[in-house]
């Protein structure tokens, strides 16, 4: 199959779901499947030709029908009744994201984002590439303004992998308005960053907490 890495072909109330052979990687095609399944659950009245997309992980995703898809997805396999419990935690980091990716089989970008979305905790997920800000994704309590596509400042942990290939593993506590664009940031203000690279896309994945 090209073009697309999964494809649901519905008649009546029967469908036929096809991943392509191009992922090899076992949480992606779970995701794939999960997604294709809440086009099966959500969107009865959707054309095959309509629903032959690429499920993408990303908070860039929102394109109507996708975005449903994602959201369906995201609860199928990182049910709110089991992460609720699990990412009530006092300091969020991307240790326990790991743990969670690993236990419910998912991908680490899938786990952080439903990490922060469901921590009861003032924190948010960051995708850098390039060295800019791709997209991100914030939880319920986290107001502060970010802006797509802004390069990264050079007192972030992200920007440590773009200048030198490498940053720490630890979380470490950072300028506020290194990352936030708020205006009600203070020049002293501090938040805890935790980066992770991701190798394979040649990008990173910081969680950003504010200590209450």
């Amino acid at each position: 199959m090209r073009g697309a890495l999964g494809r649901i072909s519905r008649v009546g109330p029967s469908a036929v779901i096809s991943i392509s052979t191009s992922i090899s990687y076992a949480p992606r095609r779970r995701w794939t499947i999960a997604h294709e399944l809440g086009h099966l659950e959500l969107h009865k009245t959707g054309s095959q030709l309509e629903l032959c997309k690429d499920a993408d992980i990303s908070e860039n995703y929102d394109a109507g029908t996708e975005r449903e898809a994602n959201a369906f997805a995201s609860e199928f396999l990182m049910p709110s009744t089991l992460w609720s419990k699990c990412v009530d935690v006092a300091e969020p980091n991307l240790d326990i994201v790991g743990t969670l990716a690993k236990e419910f089989e998912v991908s680490f970008t899938a786990a952080a984002i439903r990490f922060v979305k469901l921590c009861p905790e003032c924190c948010c997920v960051v995708f850098a590439k390039e060295g800019k800000i791709e997209w991100f994704a914030r939880g319920s309590d986290f107001d502060y303004q970010m802006q797509q596509g802004t390069k990264l400042d050079p007192y972030t942990l992200a920007f440590d992998y773009f200048k030198k290939g490498t940053v720490t593993t630890r979380p470490e506590t950072v300028s506020a308005s290194a990352w936030l664009s708020d205006k009600y940031v203070k020049a002293d203000d501090e938040l805890v960053e935790h980066c992770r690279i991701l190798p394979h896309l040649g990008a990173t994945l910081s969680l950003l907490w504010v200590p209450p």
